[in-house]
């Protein structure tokens, strides 16, 4: 019985390293494929050689291919918003940051091009420390918080080692308390590391794409219109029910839409 507490807990202790891993290293898998760079490149000549056209084209051509980064993403967006595509550059830079969330310059130019939205949507008021506390995780992409949660793990193993060996009560206590927050840090970045990982994986969020779309209180097209939503606006995805899809806007109003008024995020 012993030893198959043991088993149970060198599993739990192997598959915890292994998704640390996999979280710190989701950016070499996601965001540098080979010849991306290469490609990039050549787009951001036509850019700076004032070929905006061409240079959508040659970074949407890297992006079909279902490559990624943030450095193409945000260049894509730019090369969008020179061509007065607003609501695709959104899409776009909305995509940057989730790879790179808290970029300042992705972040200026996707608040920049919201002010040509039509609709505009006042945030749903957050308590200060719900708000500090989701700006804290957002702060780093999800390979960041791997990296700081595989480093201190590993660190809270070298301590508990050195408490093992500690021959003096003091030196076993300073460890054992080192070990703890080691360890609490390691699960917290953990947790924040996962969440960003959510993001990039479950695709909760789109920017609406049609010129305008009519929210509904149900989804039929017999349902209640609750509001007219125009392209650009950014919004979250709650629920899906066959070709419906259920949004929620930035002031916490829900209702149902068309899935294809939308692009996912």
């Amino acid at each position: 019985m012993k030893n198959k507490k043991i088993n149970q807990m060198r599993t739990s202790i192997l598959k915890y390293i292994l998704t640390l891993l996999f979280l710190g290293s989701l950016q070499v898998v996601i965001g540098q494929p080979a010849g991306l760079q290469d490609s990039i490149a050549k787009g951001n000549q036509l850019y700076t050689s004032g070929k905006y056209a061409a240079a959508v084209k040659t970074y949407e051509a890297v992006s079909a291919k279902g490559l990624e980064s943030f450095e193409l993403y945000y260049n894509l967006g730019n090369a969008l918003y020179k061509s007065n595509n607003i609501t695709y550059a959104i899409l776009n830079y909305e995509r940057a940051l989730k790879l790179s969330p808290g970029n300042e310059d992705a972040l200026f130019n996707l608040n920049m091009a919201k002010r040509q939205v039509v609709d505009n949507i006042d945030l749903l008021p957050e308590p200060g420390f719900l708000r500090w506390w989701h700006e804290l995780i957002s702060s780093r992409p999800a390979d960041s918080w791997g990296t700081h949660s595989l480093i201190t793990f590993f660190l809270f193993l070298i301590l508990v080692a050195l408490f093992l060996f500690a021959t003096t009560i003091r030196n076993k206590q300073l460890t054992f308390w080192l070990a703890v927050v080691a360890l609490s840090y390691s699960l917290l970045t953990f947790s924040f590391g996962s969440s960003q990982r959510s993001k990039l994986v479950h695709h909760n969020s789109g920017v609406i794409t049609e010129r305008s779309v009519r929210m509904k209180g149900s989804p039929s097209e017999t349902g209640t219109e609750l509001f007219i939503l125009h392209e650009g606006l950014s919004v979250q995805i709650t629920d899906k029910l066959g070709d419906w899809i259920e949004i929620r806007l930035a002031d916490g109003n829900k209702g149902w839409v068309k899935e294809g008024a939308l692009i996912r995020i």
